[in-house]
């Protein structure tokens, strides 16, 4: 993580000066060392996942030829490459980023492959630069005053330069809506994010100027290529990004599900690495105690593709997690100092402690992921739903909608739902989809945690609206329409991963998000993905040989949060006290539907509810309402009503 205060008086600046509180800072819940460097009124500090102190000590921001300093959080996939076209060798990440820029100016950030954030500082004109890498990057905070300027991988970074702490609660309320649409939105007013795929110039004296560099809704398609070669050059891409992301790493894990996307990538990683060396997998599962019931389209725990996965490759070293007797709210009180945001559906994300945990165990380094998963190789298609009806193409139409064992419903239903309605604008699908519902509510309705008042009083619902961002709305009517769904891919899930990673000091690395893979895979067009009425088939494809054919041709998908009535209703009674206290809170009983969040834990279901209209309060609404009430009390000092 990366750290720089400018203030701008270089009078005022304190003495000593505090570029030992930014190194401190980082380090602060997670132990470890940072090095700090101090170059006129700029004070700067970086600290390494893993490093030594005799490292930290040693540590300086890269310099180049013409004066600018470079601070650089991250990694290339094309280091070497990048090198050998600016015919340098030996070079760290920060020099070869800097020289990037230099050489190529706007065109940089296009030309290096890589997920990273970083800063330029120019002393001789009072400017920095700061960037982040396209598609996933580690996150990067700025504030911007004619006293001071400052950016950092984190925000309590930028509260030890002088900046005051002073809650968003406009984002915070977004947040509980499942609004991150506003990419420069912080948790803290006067602290700004950059957007991925960004460069932000901060001057003294002048305002902010904002460049998008990247925008992915833009690549180019290959609507001409043969099957085989798209199949062919999708799994040398995997490789390639499989191999990038365990560079610099010796002891590598991968997380593993049973279904088409880590499995593969877990695979590729471990015939990637030396002989003999086996690559611990790591699964999470439901707890002893689980009924079993899941959603007909689902799947509760994966263990048994995972084990026959294993079986097949020998090279494999299955780890399995329960998460015994935690539940959705542990260790929040950490994550918060670390991340210093409450993200709401952070509150589904405590799987990834029994994982981290294991791979902790096994003296992991890296542990791969494939969240980019279903957003490439292993898309569903379904935007064939519409595309197929346009183009007339009426077969691979028919079969779409009659095929997949995922339907229910009378065919003519399913026209109106996949294919009809996905032709409207927002202005009339949602009155339709209202009428259509009854009774039932909208799934925003069931997840979001705030009153209709507040919702109104703290602009909310407006902002929601204004978006154009409708959540329970995913009907894409084209390859390319279907690329804008993904803009906000990274909204939130940068501070998370990056909050694991502090606290585990392991880090996560995703090859399904590999650019040159994601973009080859965006490119493909609709019949790679939806074929003869079967979803996700450029994964079905790539997998041959690779897994059994019955996890293989699994039409089923995993359920993330599987056993959350054992684990919510084993601590019912305390968060009903809880939202007891909320509501005599003035603030928090304005905030939050308590009645309505109380009467979720107070109707318990005997079994675990798989109708979202009765599961959705329960298990997504409760925590997340108290993740939000908790994330506030910490920023601003308070104790639990």
């Amino acid at each position: 993580m990366l750290a720089l205060a400018w203030p701008w008086d270089s009078a005022r600046t304190p003495n000593p000066k505090p570029s030992s509180r930014l190194a401190s800072s980082l380090c602060a819940g997670i132990g470890g060392h940072a090095g700090s460097a101090d170059s006129g009124a700029l004070q700067l500090a970086y600290r390494p996942l893993r490093g030594a102190a005799a490292q930290a000590r040693a540590w300086r921001p890269a310099q180049l030829a013409n004066g600018q300093l470079v601070l650089f959080h991250g990694y290339f996939d094309n280091a070497a490459a990048i090198a050998h076209e600016l015919s340098v060798l030996g070079h760290d990440m920060a020099t070869l980023y800097g020289l990037a820029v230099d050489r190529w100016g706007n065109e940089a950030d296009l030309r290096i492959v890589g997920d990273y954030c970083t800063i330029i500082a120019d002393p001789g004109r009072s400017r920095l630069r700061l960037a982040r890498s396209p598609l996933r990057a580690p996150p990067l905070y700025y504030f911007h005053s004619d006293e001071l300027t400052a950016a950092a991988s984190v925000p309590r970074a930028l509260f030890a330069a002088g900046v005051e702490q002073k809650l968003n609660e406009a984002h915070v309320a977004d947040s509980a809506m499942y609004n991150f649409t506003d990419e420069e939105a912080s948790w803290y007013r006067d602290i700004a994010q950059v957007p991925v795929g960004s460069v932000v110039e901060l001057e003294r004296g002048h305002a902010r100027r904002l460049r998008k560099y990247y925008n992915l809704v833009d690549l180019p398609f290959h609507n001409n290529i043969a099957d085989e070669d798209a199949i062919v050059r999708a799994g040398e891409l995997l490789d390639e990004g499989v191999r990038a992301c365990l560079a610099g790493f010796g002891n590598p894990g991968s997380t593993v599900s049973g279904g088409l996307d880590s499995p593969q990538v877990a695979v590729r990683a471990a015939k990637a690495l030396p002989p003999g060396q086996r690559l611990p997998t790591f699964t999470f599962h439901p707890e002893p105690g689980f009924d079993r019931r899941v959603p007909r389209w689902m799947m509760g725990d994966e263990r048994p593709f995972v084990k026959s996965l294993a079986a097949m490759h020998p090279e494999l070293d299955p780890h399995f997690t329960a998460n015994d007797g935690i539940d959705p709210s542990h260790r929040w009180q950490e994550l918060f100092h670390l991340i210093g945001g409450a993200p709401a559906p952070m509150a589904t994300m405590y799987v990834y402690h029994g994982i981290l945990s294991e791979a902790q165990k096994a003296g992991c380094d890296v542990v791969l992921l494939a969240e980019w998963g279903n957003l490439t190789f292993s898309d569903k298609g379904e935007c064939g739903y519409v595309e197929y009806l346009l183009k007339g193409q009426w077969r691979q139409w028919w079969l779409a909608l009659t095929r997949p064992s995922i339907h229910e419903g009378h065919i003519l239903r399913r026209i109106t739902a996949r294919s009809l309605s996905a032709l409207l604008p927002h202005a009339l699908w949602r009155p339709l989809r209202r009428i259509s519902l009854g009774r039932k509510k909208l799934g925003i309705e069931l997840m979001q945690t705030l009153s209709k008042a507040y919702r109104k009083s703290s602009g909310a619902e407006r902002r929601l609206r204004q978006s154009g961002l409708i959540v329970d709305r995913y009907q894409p009517r084209s390859r390319r329409h279907s690329r804008q769904f993904l803009a906000q891919n990274d909204a939130w899930t940068a501070e998370v991963y990056q909050g694991f990673e502090q606290m585990y000091g392991i880090a996560l690395r995703d090859p399904t998000a590999y650019r040159p893979f994601v973009e080859f895979c965006l490119g493909l067009p609709t019949r790679m993905f939806m074929r003869d009425g079967e979803i996700r088939w450029l994964a079905k494809q790539m997998a041959k040989d690779i897994m059994p054919e019955a996890q293989r041709t699994n039409p089923l998908f995993g359920w993330w949060d599987a056993d959350w009535h054992l684990r919510i209703g084993r601590r019912r009674q305390d968060f009903l006290e809880e939202f007891d206290r909320l509501e005599n809170d003035e603030r928090f009983g304005k905030m939050f539907d308590i009645p309505r969040l109380r009467a979720a834990l107070e109707d318990w279901p005997e079994q675990t509810e798989t109708d979202p209209q009765k599961a959705f309060a329960p298990q997504l609404a409760v925590p997340a309402a108290l993740l939000t009430a908790r994330f506030v009390q910490y920023v601003e000092g308070r104790n639990a009503p």
